[in-house]
């Protein structure tokens, strides 16, 4: 059966013909590797089946196709109309355009470790600890690819060998089964577990308190709440206290709040400037989420933990290049202003009844037959990443019910579509949310439907 499979040579020869500017070397590893699949599974390829010509026939084909497809590349642009602005899967947050140039802008040379004025060698950190210390009201901070690396670096900077406390009732567990204590682990602190999933008071953090002690850990839970017959000290009193016994308090925020937004009102997340306010030496937050911006991980604090992070020979696997730090200074700037112009934070302060007229224009632009298969209804949405989890925006969504295709295939043939559309399934329904979509994507979006309702 497996003689069916034309030799590399030949099928080298016909990808060549196909892909004349691609080095032959990698064309042939790429058929030796497909052909490996095929030996491996050589039913799912139908080996069984067909006769030899058109096994042949149809396997140079199938190269043809795969190999072009790999050159295209597998990230693409997704329009989210999921309901879910902060979405992980899709990358957490939209950047806006003026990040955007300034990713352009700062793709081929820039000053990233160069002072301009003395001619020597700077710092990268320089470019974004001034704004850090604006908007968090610290002392000092620096930012490294993402929270987990934050936290990870604050506690080997810290509290490296020794024992870090932390309640029960803020063991983690992010996405992709990241735990917080697995974090701990490989950061050269050994944990020191006190009080109940439910309660630890003050009382906790004295009696565990000793000479081995190098830090204070608190976790916000910003993926889950713990509500009912609970219990915690205050942020201030637990920082008194660790602060009489020499200690620092490490707080790794997560989502990032900087302000009190009006989409989340009744559902109050800390505030960076509050954390520092109350005396916590360092705490640390995410780039991607609340903050609007690239993936990364933000620390803010006393100057002299700060600087003791910075010095870390860690620091070098964790900090961000030319590119992310361009991203990240520029959302950071966006927070300055009254009005920040971030993508994520205007989509999650739209209204209901923004959303409910946007869906019932989005429908006068679509021809008289589609029309006929949408309504509009009133639906939830959610922040996403963790952030805000019990909290439902009020929404509305199109709803869209064809006679050919019954949801799931709806939703396949949008998320197969260029570019991909993502919506959701509810009630055996096929939902669109146009929180998260922008105005160009609309137009793409009845595009995508009309080529497959």
């Amino acid at each position: 059966m497996l003689k069916k499979i034309p030799s590399v040579n030949i099928l080298v020869e016909q990808l060549s013909a196909s892909f004349p500017e691609i080095k032959p070397d990698y064309l042939t590893q790429f058929i030796q590797y497909k052909i490996q699949q095929l030996r491996e599974n050589p039913e799912k390829y139908g080996l069984d089946k067909k006769d030899k010509e058109t096994f042949a026939e149809e396997f140079s084909t199938e190269l043809i196709a795969s190999f072009r497809q790999l050159l295209d590349g597998s990230l693409k642009p997704v329009i989210n109309a999921g309901g879910i602005v902060l979405h992980t899967n899709l990358g957490r947050a939209p950047l806006p355009e003026s990040v955007i140039q300034k990713i352009g802008q700062s793709a081929r040379y820039t000053n990233l470790e160069l002072n301009l004025k003395s001619g020597r060698r700077g710092q990268r950190n320089d470019h974004l600890s001034d704004l850090l210390r604006l908007i968090s009201g610290a002392e000092d901070g620096l930012a490294v690819n993402n929270n987990a690396a934050a936290v990870m670096l604050m506690l080997n900077s810290l509290a490296s060998r020794k024992e870090v406390i932390l309640s029960r009732g803020e063991m983690v567990e992010i996405g992709g089964s990241f735990r917080l204590p697995e974090v701990m682990k490989i950061s050269g602190c050994k944990l020191k577990e006190i009080g109940t999933t439910n309660k630890t008071h003050l009382r906790d953090y004295e009696e565990a308190i000793s000479s081995k002690t190098g830090a204070i850990l608190i976790c916000h839970t910003s993926n889950y709440e713990i509500k009912g017959f609970t219990a915690k000290p205050q942020l201030d009193t637990l920082v008194e206290l660790a602060h009489k016994n020499n200690i620092p308090v490490i707080y790794d925020l997560g989502s990032g709040s900087l302000e009190r937004y009006s989409f989340g009102a009744a559902y109050p997340e800390p505030q960076v400037s509050e954390i520092i306010r109350a005396g916590v030496d360092l705490v640390s937050f995410s780039g991607d989420k609340l903050l609007g911006g690239p993936q990364a991980g933000l620390i803010a604090g006393r100057r002299k933990w700060v600087q003791k992070c910075a010095k870390n020979h860690f620091l070098r696997a964790l900090r961000l290049d030319k590119v992310m730090t361009a991203a990240l200074q520029e959302t950071l700037i966006r927070h300055l202003y009254r009005k920040p112009a971030l993508d994520s934070l205007e989509a999650l302060n739209q209204s209901a009844e923004e959303l409910k007229e946007r869906s019932l224009r989005f429908i006068r632009l679509c021809t008289p037959e589609i029309q006929n298969q949408l309504t509009v209804a009133a639906v939830s949405g959610q922040v996403g990443s963790g952030a805000y989890p019990t909290l439902e925006l009020p929404s509305y969504a199109i709803q869209v019910v064809s006679p050919k295709k019954n949801a799931s295939r709806i939703a396949r043939a949008l998320r197969l579509g260029n570019p991909p559309v993502l919506g959701y399934i509810h009630n055996d329904i096929f939902h669109l949310d146009l929180r998260a979509v922008n105005q160009k994507e609309e137009n793409q979006l009845v595009e995508a439907l009309t080529a497959i309702l």
